[in-house]
């Protein structure tokens, strides 16, 4: 079953997302780029927020975008981040020099990194290959320019269904995500990825505007439905 990530901003929109049915919760400022980070206050807000309400649901929360170069200063914001209380850190991998060394560094600094490959940039099969080879609980697939289309848009079926499978056999969890909405459902149950990330789709407009609960959970009833569809098919 393809899981439902649900980034949020704010304690507001992570109570009503986990409310709604989503299966994480992803942390993240969509007004400061494709991987903004929140101050690591907030997130430990948000964190305290949510557990005290009961909440079960796995908390990532991204660093920001950095580039490549600045590998120490993205260790050191990882730290920070992953001390805030959340379950995965979020780290954007560009297809720049010193990409590699930055997954080094990522998979040796002891926390629960799960490196995002920005797609529209392109992906380096041997930067895959590598990160698919380190300790990390995940990998995902993502977009930088939400305004240009679709992860769907940038790569193609069969593209992103050999960075799933290569992902499944290094016994990692494979996650999409890049301004995916409804539409693209019956093109992500092909594919079938352990978890999709979602915020345009569930907002009232744009990515920047107001989350909308009944979204977040149409959404996972359409998850649900396709996984069951998918059982019933092999019964």
């Amino acid at each position: 079953m393809t899981r439902l990530l649900v980034s949020v901003r704010d304690a507001d929109e992570a109570l009503s997302a986990a409310a709604a049915g989503a299966d994480f919760i992803d942390l993240k400022e969509p007004r400061a780029g494709a991987l903004g980070g929140l101050p690591v206050e907030t997130i430990r807000e948000v964190v305290a927020a949510l557990r005290r309400r009961g909440a079960t649901q796995p908390i990532s929360a991204t660093i920001g975008d950095w580039p490549m170069a600045q590998r120490e200063a993205i260790v050191t914001q990882v730290h920070l981040v992953a001390d805030s209380g959340v379950d995965y850190v979020k780290v954007g991998i560009d297809n720049e020099d010193g990409a590699a060394d930055v997954l080094h560094a990522l998979a040796d600094c002891g926390r629960p990194v799960v490196p995002v490959f920005i797609a529209d940039r392109g992906v380096d099969a041997a930067l895959l290959t590598l990160a698919c080879a380190l300790p990390f609980p995940a990998l995902m697939l993502d977009t930088a320019d939400k305004q240009a289309g679709s992860l769907f848009d940038c790569i193609g079926q069969r593209a992103l269904l050999r960075f799933v499978e290569q992902v499944r056999h290094a016994d990692q969890l494979a996650g999409l995500a890049g301004a995916l909405r409804f539409q693209h459902l019956p093109r992500l149950r092909c594919l079938a990825p352990d978890f999709a990330g979602f915020r345009s789709a569930v907002c009232s407009g744009e990515r920047t505007a107001e989350l909308v609960p009944a979204r977040v959970r149409a959404l996972g009833v359409e998850l649900r439905r396709s996984a069951a569809m998918d059982l019933a098919h092999i019964g």
